[in-house]
């Protein structure tokens, strides 16, 4: 796992994840991003399973479902309209191409169905990454160099896990949150570009297999292990703590602590319109809200059982979709809440962290290079038991 930067006062400021994720607008910082949500796409297929063996591209789904696409080459210029057609169409180019408002490097595909045309963008993983890493955390300074190392790192792995992962779509990845943001070459930094060549075909592995490299802006001074999604804990992704001589490492972030503030009919509608996608255990309809009550916690404090009693009756919502149960106008809460309290008709909630809270820490990975962490060091202190090996 969409957010420039304060440090001190940018980072203010703070989008796969991978993921976000973890993660999560495109062109975003780690603080606005939600990061990459497994729940909602296909298995990716491990690598050990292909059966072509490694693959050093990736095909980037760029658009979907368009009714018009223009790719304009400096060779040609392509026009496609949905409908017509019908097939795919492959296209060979130097690079430098233009589809939208942003110029891509590598080649194109694009698919036209009854539903309408895919563009995908297909170029090597490394050039990949150089339209990623600085989407993802940012662009950062020469002291912090090593946090864009471990960045490049944890995306590189991201993308080389996720080959196949959306087969049936045509593509390997999508070009926003729900796995990375790619801008193209639209938003590239030179000093993130030595970073991926400094660390060329570097991934994480655990037990000789790549890992699931989930990363997220903020942590709060503890990650959290993927039973935030309601999967089975994996050995590499456990909640470890983020602190140091009493402080967290990400505790410049604007979201080391946040509070949200609902108004009882507000939050009545919202709770209605977002049940279902935060996957309530039921869904009714109901006019008033009679309290709200964490009734289980994971180890970060953070809660794990929420359950929402109104004038009908009562339901309940699990970890991660807690901050979409309360989403508005499109934005979900920065993490899963510490706290709710009801003042009045004001229900205040209350937490600390950016994003979904597994893996990597952007923020905590920056404030680790600034004080002289290596990139292998900080991707250790996130992925317990891995291996960094060449792929």
């Amino acid at each position: 796992m969409k957010l420039r930067f304060l440090l001190p006062l940018a980072l203010a400021f703070f989008a796969c994840a991978p993921l976000p994720p973890l993660g999560p607008t495109g062109g975003t910082t780690p603080d606005t991003k939600p990061t990459p949500k497994p729940q909602d796409q296909e298995e990716p297929q491990k690598a050990e399973e292909q059966q072509v063996g490694e693959r050093h591209s990736i095909n980037v789904g760029i658009g979907l479902r368009k009714e018009v696409a223009v790719i304009e080459c400096p060779e040609k210029k392509w026009e496609f309209k949905a409908g017509l057609n019908l097939g795919k169409t492959e296209i060979e180019t130097e690079g430098n191409c233009k589809y939208g408002d942003k110029t891509y490097r590598g080649n194109w595909t694009v698919l036209s169905t009854d539903s309408g045309l895919t563009i995908i963008n297909t170029l090597s993983i490394e050039d990949y990454l150089k339209g990623v890493v600085p989407h993802e955390i940012g662009h950062l300074k020469l002291d912090e160099v090593e946090a864009l190392k471990a960045q490049a790192v944890a995306a590189r792995t991201y993308a080389y896990h996720h080959l196949n992962s959306r087969k049936s779509q045509g593509f390997d990845i999508y070009a926003d949150t729900r796995d990375q943001v790619y801008n193209g070459r639209d938003g590239e930094d030179s000093l993130a570009n030595e970073a991926i060549l400094a660390t060329t075909g570097l991934v994480i592995k655990y037990n000789g297999n790549l890992i699931e490299a989930y990363y997220h802006s903020t942590c709060g001074g503890k990650t959290e292990s993927s039973e935030v999604w309601g999967q089975e804990s994996k050995p590499y992704l456990i909640a470890v703590s983020d602190s140091a001589g009493g402080r967290a490492f990400c505790e410049l972030s604007k979201y080391m602590k946040w509070e949200e503030k609902f108004g009882k009919e507000e939050l009545v509608s919202l709770l209605q319109k977002n049940a279902m996608d935060a996957r309530a255990d039921k869904t009714f309809a109901f006019s008033k809200i009679e309290q709200i009550l964490i009734t289980e916690k994971f180890s970060s404090g953070r809660a794990k059982r929420l359950v929402v009693f109104t004038d009908k009756d009562s339901f309940e919502v699990f970890g991660d979709r807690i901050r979409r149960l309360f989403a508005r106008e499109g934005k979900l809460l920065p993490s899963i809440p510490l706290g709710i309290s009801q003042d009045k008709d004001i229900f205040v909630v209350t937490g600390s962290g950016y994003g979904h809270g597994i893996g990597m820490c952007q923020m905590g990975a920056i404030a680790r290079a600034k004080e002289g962490q290596t990139f292998e060091d900080i991707l250790k202190a996130y992925y317990t038991g891995i291996s960094i090996e060449k792929y």
